[in-house]
């Protein structure tokens, strides 16, 4: 199989060789520099400042004598000097202000740039080159990175919540945890992550936070297939571009600072009961389940006696002691065991706490005409809301370009990033710390009477683990991370026109797990022993890019870029190893964890090697043509080949094709250019492909060794056993990738000389040939699992909208942009069956809550629809609940204030087929507000984001809201509980029953929630200090704010957070599945910074 993956890659780098021979062979024209440029003797020297309109310096401005290559750049003053001939012209220019001609008439010649609001020049980064904002005719959105870095965190996908119109992020208040980004729907059942591409090199990594976000220089996200198709098999799920920091050519050195210092909190808690409140909860209810079910006799509990009221010991009993409760320790004979004091633990306030969050990062930047340089280091340290958790970054970059010759240039930009947390159980679904706070009961403290962590032995408290203990005693694991990322290329101007660049690019990760799992005596189900585990694994992926890019202008009217390549990809090559042990005599010291009870049938050790080895191997092409600046056409075309699948079907071809009209400039349009700048109509269709397949080697046969079932009978006695190989998955040659085809229809525009912009889009995207297990009800050993096979469609469809407005006024200038999305997802086929369904993973209620079938979107709630509360005996009797049959009048009493499930198909009884879709996570709308407004030195920005119409399920109710588990209970349950004779019109929950195995044991539509929220993400209020004032100490620029986020969340959620992002969504498939299920993950954090950026 090696061999042939080596082949296939071979094959392909064979024709990126020959790109390169052709470089090589040709001898490249000798071009004028400025050095070469002749001046005549009545040359003079002209010199200067350049400063934007607040009269602040610009560095790197290019001032060029008109019509010539005789020019130079403004240096970190802004100033510059220039050897000029009589009446020479001076043009003036820098990205993102309009430029000037100005006369040279004078030998001090001082210029002021205006920000150019329309920005039709700017050059934008798009698949393997740059465009021209004007000519894009896909659908492409332009990040700020101003507006990134605005907002604190440890990855940039996070700072890109908002904004982006089409762009859904999840996130979670964990340290570094990644984000889920999901570009315009959910297109698969597998995996939905997007392409990210960082200085040419891609990567299927979906956790950006070893990318300090402080060197990012750009950002494009590629929406539509118009503009992805030049990734192929890659870009399904879009495409997001990332260009980090370069060299200047200032001839100086520039030195800068960012950084800030904060503090995170949690913004919201559980609402649950103090101990009393909990009891007399506990009492009530059994006092009901015996009034119901006239059972006689009173409540009682092991640590609270029997009566009509509990009776409130001074200390709690584990079990196993002996003694009866008193006040006196001594009278205890406890073998093992401790006892500890009745309390009234807040558990939540007993685990969360104030953290930490910092961020510092140096930057040195540079360079002549000859070379460039950037260099930074960065370290990122977030202390996580629960005790004992972290995670933290040393980061550092290096990007370098030279200009060997006129016509050949060569760089590298190179990141290695070290990272450290012990937060991995942070998210880790119900199991997480934040989980054990609503579980655990009130009355038992943190720690017994003799300094031990007390916990779930004492009897009637459940099984709960002790959150704080967990935390101390995990402290000391970690799991670490070393990541090289970076590429080396070069650049080669063979004509005029015509320039060749190679790219080669690696991603390097070494991981570390290192965790001692040490006993927990005080857990009721503790297994009584501890275990020490290490994993180490490595894993890298290089790609080789190869471009020819003509770009030619015609008679001033026909612009035409051609760009031809190759690419190829290895991944997937490491290695993991694991090793466990368990019954280590110490657990404190490492030099002792050699030592172990010797048990060696308790004892495992394992090793694995990955199985996600693949190449990829792509030719590609693209065609961007522009007439007179009216008409637009870009056309794309690869072909990919990757060996996840069998030969028949390892090629695809992926094309596309846009087209744009910039009606501004027709002469009809002659009458709107006072008010209209600009006007264009786009139109786009394409096809991409999505080649992260569930599994790498679906298209073969597996075999696996199982104990007893792969055992081979050599000589036929019984007697001389081997183990052997059997199958264990089927295999499928017929599979393909999955392929996504759309239409992307938009209109920019551009009014007021650029003050009002706006972009909106409608987009129809289909994808077939879905990569699903097969669905067939019977194969002939059920054993074995099933192949995947291409049998599903899905379809999204939604609209984009940009708005934005800038103006000034004197000191005054503001800046307001609103991204708005919407999209619909809908299912068409799974299975030849409509009727079949793709269900989510289990939780603790009987019955899958998400269901993916036909005719619904993507992870809708499935269960029964609660249609109120059985007031009375008669109207149990008339639709018998779940389960129950042939009820009379003296058992129906039971069922009297319990929850009343719809009976949807009408038949008289509540079956399977009753239950129903009770609610949707996906959003009707998507929006993201920033403002900005600065006057004189002052800049103050303020960012609103928002999700309306989606739901969430919120299964922490499981354990707060019903009998199913003997944790704490919620506020909700005391106060809104039906009650025998009082008014329930107020009542959400059913009668308080100890015996009560129905409300809450389905899934139904109690547990889901309506989760539209409006969250003011981020406040930030700066000063920049005059110029004046730095100049006499040496500082060109220093900047002082302070800032909060997550400050005010308006929602209706009752849960933790209405943002709840899976624990398990960051991951490259199979989330989606699951989503909107909130088992209680770690929530948003609300922060508080000071930052300062200087640069000298």
């Amino acid at each position: 199989m090696m061999n042939k993956q080596l082949a296939f890659v071979k094959s392909g780098l064979g024709l990126a060789l020959c790109f390169l021979m052709v470089g090589a062979g040709v001898t490249p024209p000798i071009h004028a520099s400025n050095a070469n440029v002749s001046i005549s003797q009545q040359a003079k020297k002209v010199t200067g400042t350049v400063t934007d309109a607040k009269g602040e310096p610009l560095l790197g401005v290019n001032v060029v004598v008109k019509g010539t290559t005789n020019g130079t750049i403004t240096d970190l003053d802004g100033k510059y000097s220039l050897e000029v001939e009589p009446n020479s012209i001076l043009v003036v220019s820098y990205i993102g202000y309009v430029s000037q001609q100005i006369p040279a008439s004078g030998e001090v010649v001082n210029v002021t740039l205006k920000e150019d609001t329309q920005n039709l020049d700017e050059v934008v980064v798009v698949g393997y080159g740059t465009q021209q904002k004007k000519d894009i005719t896909g659908s492409v959105a332009v990040v700020d990175t101003k507006d990134l870095l605005a907002s604190s965190g440890s990855s940039a996908t996070q700072q890109l919540q908002g904004k982006a119109a089409g762009v859904y992020i999840g996130q979670t208040g964990s340290p570094g945890s990644p984000s889920m980004v999901r570009i315009r729907g959910i297109n698969t059942v597998n995996d939905n992550g997007p392409l990210y591409v960082i200085d040419g090199v891609s990567t299927r990594n979906q956790d950006l936070s070893t990318l300090n976000p402080n060197d990012i220089e750009s950002m494009q996200v590629l929406k539509d297939a118009s503009s992805a198709a030049i990734y192929g098999a890659q870009a399904a799920n879009g495409v997001i571009l990332i260009t980090t920091k370069k060299g200047t050519k200032s001839g100086q050195p520039r030195l800068t600072y960012d950084g800030y210092i904060g503090v995170q909190k949690t913004g919201k808690k559980y609402d649950v009961l103090n101990s009393m409140d909990r009891l007399n909860l506990d009492w009530e209810a059994q006092k009901n389940n015996i009034a119901m079910r006239d059972i006689g006799g009173y409540p009682s509990n092991p640590q609270f006696g029997t009566g009509d009221r509990p009776s409130i010991p001074n200390y709690l009993t584990q079990s196993g002691a002996q003694g009866s409760t008193t006040i006196d320790p001594s009278d205890y004979d406890y073998p093992t065991t401790t006892y500890a004091p009745f309390s009234d633990t807040d558990w939540w306030n007993e685990l969360d706490r104030a953290a930490m969050i910092q961020n510092h990062q140096i930057g040195l930047s540079g360079g002549t005409e000859k070379g460039q340089y950037n260099l930074s280091a960065n370290y990122f340290k977030q202390d996580g809301t629960v005790i004992d958790s972290y995670y933290q970054r040393y980061q550092v970059r290096a990007n370098t370009s030279f200009n060997v010759r006129d016509w050949l240039r060569v760089g590298e930009n190179l990141t290695y990033a070290f990272t450290k947390d012990n937060g991995l159980s942070a998210n880790g679904a119900e199991s997480n710390p934040y989980s054990w706070t609503y579980r655990a009961s009130p009355w038992v403290p943190v720690y017994d009477i003799a300094g031990n962590f007390a916990g779930s032995k004492f009897s009637g408290t459940g099984n709960f683990q002790n959150p704080v203990a967990n935390q101390v005693r995990n402290k000391d694991n970690y799991y670490t991370r070393n990541r090289i990322f970076g590429n080396l290329w070069a650049e080669a101007d063979i004509f005029k026109d015509l320039t060749f660049r190679t790219n080669f690019g690696i991603d390097y990760t070494n991981r570390y797990y290192y965790r001692m799992e040490k006993k927990n005596p005080e857990f009721s189900e503790s297994m009584g022993q501890n275990n020490f585990e290490e994993q180490s694994e490595f894993n890298y992926r290089w790609v080789w890019t190869n471009t020819l890019t003509y770009n030619k202008t015609f008679n001033d009217i026909h612009k035409l870029t051609v760009l031809l390549g190759t690419e190829a990809i290895r991944d997937g090559l490491g290695r993991k190893l694991t090793g466990r042990r368990y019954n280590y005599l110490f657990e404190d010291n490492t030099n002792s964890w050699v030592l172990n009870m010797g048990e060696n049938n308790n004892q495992r050790l394992a090793n694995s090697e990955y199985k996600g080895e693949f190449a990829l191997f792509g030719l590609f092409g693209r065609v961007d043509y522009s007439f007179n600046d009216k008409y637009l056409f870009t056309g794309i075309i690869r072909r990919d080949g990757v060996s996840r699948f069998s030969k028949s079907n390892r090629y695809g071809v992926f094309p596309s094709a846009s087209l744009g009209w910039r009606i501004s400039q027709e002469d009809f349009m002659e009458s709107t250019r006072d008010w209209l700048d600009d006007l264009k109509l786009r139109v786009g269709y394409g096809q991409t492909g999505n080649s992260e397949v569930p599994r790498i080697t679906n298209y073969a046969m597996e075999l696996a060794t199982y104990p007893k079932r792969s055992d081979y009978d050599l000589n036929g006695q019984n007697n001389s056993t081997t183990t052997g190989f059997i199958l264990d998955k089927y295999g499928n040659e017929d599979t393909k990738w999955e392929s996504t085809e759309m239409w992307n229809v938009g209109v920019d525009a551009t009014f007021l000389n650029g003050k009002f912009n706006i972009g909106a889009e409608w987009y129809w995207k289909k994808t077939t040939d879905m990569l699903i297990e097969a669905q067939y009800s019977a194969f002939a050993n059920p054993e074995i699992k099933k192949p995947y096979i291409n049998f599903g469609d899905i379809k999204n469809t939604g609209v984009d909208l940009n708005l934005n407005y800038r103006d000034s006024k004197g000191d005054w200038s503001w800046d307001v942009s609103l991204n708005l999305s919407h999209y619909k997802n809908e299912v068409l086929r799974i299975s030849e069956s409509d009727d079949a369904s793709l269900w989510g993973a289990g939780t603790r209620l009987d019955g899958n809550v998400t269901r993916t079938t036909k005719g619904h979107a993507i992870s809708e709630f499935y269960g029964y629809k609660v249609n109120g509360f059985y007031e009375n005996v008669d109207e149990v009797l008339a639709l018998p609940p779940l389960g129950q049959s042939g009820l009379n009048a003296e058992s129906a009493k039971a069922w009297v204030g319990k929850f009343k499930f719809d009976d949807v198909d009408k038949d008289g009884k509540l079956m399977e087929r009753d239950r129903t879709f009770i609610g949707s996570p996906h959003p009707d709308l998507i929006a993201g507000l920033n403002a900005t407004v600065t006057w004189k030195n002052w800049d103050f920005t303020m960012f609103w984001y928002s999700t309306i119409g989606n739901d969430l399920f919120n299964n922490t109710k499981y354990f707060t809201d019903f009998w199913m588990f003997n944790g704490n209970k919620s506020e909700r349950m005391r106060d809104q509980s039906w009650t025998p004779g009082a008014d329930n019109s107020n009542a959400i929950l059913p009668i308080l029953d100890s015996n009560d195995g129905y409300s809450g044991k389905f899934s139904n539509s109690y547990y889901v929630e309506n989760a539209s929220f409006l969250r003011l993400k981020n406040v930030v209020l700066g000063y920049t200090l005059p110029k004046s004032v730095l100049s006499k100490v040496g500082i060109q620029n220093l900047r002082l704010y302070v800032q909060a986020e997550n400050l005010l969340t308006i929602t209706g959620y009752s849960g933790l957070d209405p943002e709840y992002t899976n624990a398990d969504m960051g991951k490259e498939s199979g989330g989606d599945l699951q989503r909107g299920v909130d088992m209680g993950g770690w929530p948003s954090t609300m922060r508080f910074l000071f930052g300062v950026n200087f640069a000298f």
